[in-house]
């Protein structure tokens, strides 16, 4: 999972536009295919090449304008190809899982773990003199490796926070009551571990960026991965993955994914789109590929956006090792702003019944603060508050928002009104001057979507009876 909320936000407004297009043509970084950005050079729009996985150029330095593409040097081509190999260099995942077998066989006080080279450590113990060694390791700490090696923290690559218990039990709880068998892990180690250790009956398989797993999963359990281009680092993994959506033919096969929060939706959604498809085409299954995609409150319009069949899911997502995103004494007011968004109906999603309440008008499990509105005909609140309907907005908002005569709309008591002005493009009309939440053709094409995801739901219905 990404960073924290401010930096979220700051990433967000960089005025850099991402061009979903094949990716197959693009250059690569070490990293895989890289995805094409525009951004305007003065008076002109310039489009350029740039690393999916890292979002600071320090940590992957390629850059490359776009219409410099077919005047590339062989001198520099050679230079990239370069980059690739070092960047692959010491991944042998055999040799590394029949390390973790060794490793295994011998009683807790005698395993270690160098964390400086990121392996095992069977032999020259010498050579690790001066490095960070894990020491004493038990069998738990060898099944549930998330809980062994140190999260990665850098929030511009491959930051983790990671599920608590509570989560990671509801989700796959909630897999097993949809009667699902095969769960693709996507950035969730922690659900994978607790299937591959605890659960009888489901089989996953974990696709991460985090190279250090190679450790402790076999080759048939992980894939070296990058979510943001759909990158096998190994095409020994890409045939491993395909084959695990093989095993499922077709039937009772589930996504789920936590990616960087500070990471752009378009390239996740392509990339998701991409494993959907194949999946049908593997499996010659007639259904779409369900999916949960763990992701902040806020990020609804810009999903939405790119996969208007996801609905939210009120159940918030908490993590072990993140200072806010929990429900204990020193986290958000509110609870944690993350949440589940499936392709498949929330009603067929139960939550906990402490916290959760189901409404028969929406026909879905809620939290118990979010009120149905009568007028707005929905349960409206997204940030953990009961929200308040505002007459002169046409729709409900969060309580401590009161409209402004100036500005035409709700908002903070301690607002300025030029502040609020917003210049950007909505998200839904594409149309400038207003967000998505201010639309004014927002109900049309909201009751457009619950009209598609309504069909979606009734020809899945009909080709299970089939």
């Amino acid at each position: 999972m990404g960073p924290d909320l401010k930096a979220v936000k700051s990433d967000r407004c960089t005025g850099v536009d991402i061009i979903i297009e094949d990716l197959k043509s693009h250059p690569c970084c070490p990293h895989g295919p890289t995805l094409m950005f525009s951004k305007d050079v003065g008076q002109v729009k310039k489009y350029f090449y740039s690393c999916s996985a890292c979002r600071d150029r320090k940590l992957c330095n390629f850059f490359l304008w776009a219409d410099e593409k077919d005047k590339v040097s062989k001198h520099k081509l050679d230079a990239w190809e370069c980059e690739r190999i070092t960047f692959l260099k010491g991944i042998n995942h055999r040799r590394q899982f029949l390390a973790f077998n060794k490793v295994s066989a011998l009683p807790a006080p005698k395993r270690s773990f160098c964390n400086t080279c990121s392996k095992f450590i069977i032999e020259d113990e010498c050579k690790h003199a001066e490095h960070s060694i894990i020491s004493d390791i038990t069998d738990n700490q060898l099944s549930h490796p998330s809980e062994l090696l140190p999260p990665l923290v850098n929030a511009k690559k491959e930051a983790q926070y990671l599920f608590s218990k509570e989560s990671v039990k509801f989700l796959v709880d909630t897999f097993l009551s949809l009667n699902y068998k095969y769960v693709i892990c996507i950035g969730t180690p922690r659900i994978h571990e607790y299937i591959q250790s605890s659960v009888k009956g489901l089989s996953s398989i974990l696709l991460d960026i985090d190279r250090r797993y190679h450790n402790f999963f076999g080759p048939l359990e992980f894939c070296w991965y990058n979510s943001f281009n759909n990158h096998f680092f190994f095409k020994e993994a890409q045939l491993v993955f395909e084959d695990f959506l093989k095993s499922s033919r077709g039937e009772n096969t589930v996504l789920v994914t936590d990616p960087p929060f500070g990471g752009r939706t378009e390239p996740l959604a392509q990339t998701f789109s991409t494993i959907n498809n194949k999946y049908k085409s593997l499996t010659k299954g007639n259904g779409e590929l369900p999916m949960f995609w763990i992701f902040p409150y806020f990020m609804e319009p810009q999903i939405q956006n790119s996969l208007p069949e996801f609905q939210m899911v009120d159940y918030k997502v908490e993590y072990d090792n993140h200072p806010l995103f929990h429900n204990g004494s020193k986290g958000r007011k509110q609870g944690s702003p993350v949440r589940i968004f499936t392709n498949i109906s929330c009603s067929q999603i139960k939550l906990p019944p402490d916290n959760y309440r189901f409404c028969h008008k929406c026909n879905k499990w809620v939290a118990k603060e979010n009120k149905h509105c009568m007028i707005c005909a929905i349960c409206p609140s997204k940030n953990g508050q009961t929200y308040t309907h505002c007459k002169l907005c046409k729709r409900c908002v969060k309580p401590n928002w009161r409209h402004c005569s100036n500005c035409q709309r709700c908002a903070q008591l301690n607002h300025l009104c030029k502040e609020i002005q917003f210049n950007g493009v909505c998200l839904t009309c594409k149309k400038l001057g207003h967000k998505k939440a201010d639309c004014p053709e927002v109900y049309t094409l909201n009751s457009s979507h619950s009209k598609r995801r309504k069909q979606f739901q009734q020809s899945k219905s009909k080709k299970r009876k089939h």
